[in-house]
């Protein structure tokens, strides 16, 4: 049975290095992948050096990133517990040998923060290695539970060159059916770009899918509407979401 998706140009926002997996499953369902890269990351090699990774008692990943830089510049203690946000995050923890103690149902922060008020003793202290475009509630709502939370970003978050041009020439040839965004990161960049080649009105109109509620509210804020939020915040619940959608549709 021939996929909604087929025909269809998707926009994949991703980073270069992680675009791949999106493309494959896009082109699976007969799509055409439009890669432009939206974010690139950019390790902060010394942070690391500055504290004592020993001396905590959980260190939360937030993103399969922070598990790459956290393990080119240090090593898990053997006391340390271990928690992940989402299953690609615990995939990457677990090809470096990883035991995961801690895996919410939720794969949001807020997940995060209500599995961990089951574990909460007060002092107790937290490592989240993360980009530095993080959200601020996930430290603030740990620190209310009672743990003392360090917040180190030892990533940054850039648009890589380029990517302006890019959108610009597939707003001229009006070469996209759906544009995807994975991460509250992409949805900032997009609009940065837009902004600065005023090209805000030339993608009205396209269907948009974020991979959850928290990118949603983020698109929400520059006035911009998803069409799709899955209910499984992955990139494969992404696309299922939006072969639902076309199907409704009929087309």
């Amino acid at each position: 049975m021939m996929s909604p998706l087929s025909g269809k140009r998707v926009l994949v926002t991703r980073a270069r290095e992680q675009a791949a997996a999106f493309t494959k499953l896009i082109n699976e369902r007969g799509g055409l992948s439009v890669e432009i890269p939206l974010i690139s990351f950019e390790p902060r090699n010394d942070i690391l050096k500055s504290i004592e990774v020993e001396k905590y008692h959980w260190i939360l990943f937030t993103s399969a990133n922070g598990v790459r830089f956290f393990f080119q510049h240090s090593t898990l203690p053997k006391n340390s517990k271990v928690g992940a946000v989402g299953t690609k995050t615990a995939k990457v923890l677990e090809k470096y040998g990883v035991q995961i103690d801690l895996l919410p149902e939720d794969f949001i922060a807020e997940g995060l923060v209500a599995a961990m008020s089951r574990y909460t003793f007060t002092g107790e202290k937290i490592l989240l290695p993360r980009g530095n475009l993080g959200r601020d509630e996930l430290p603030e709502q740990l620190s209310e539970l009672g743990y003392d939370v360090t917040d180190l970003p030892i990533y940054n978050t850039v648009i890589p060159q380029g990517s302006g041009a890019a959108l610009e020439k597939v707003a001229d040839e009006q070469a996209l059916d759906v544009i995807t965004f994975t991460s509250s990161s992409t949805v900032h960049h997009f609009m940065q770009l837009l902004e600065a080649k005023n090209l805000k009105d030339r993608f009205k109109g396209i269907t948009i899918v974020v991979i959850g509620p928290i990118t949603a509210e983020t698109l929400l804020s520059y006035g911009f509407h998803p069409h799709v939020v899955p209910e499984k915040y992955t990139i494969e619940g992404m696309l299922e979401s939006l072969e639902q959608y076309f199907q409704q549709l009929g087309g």
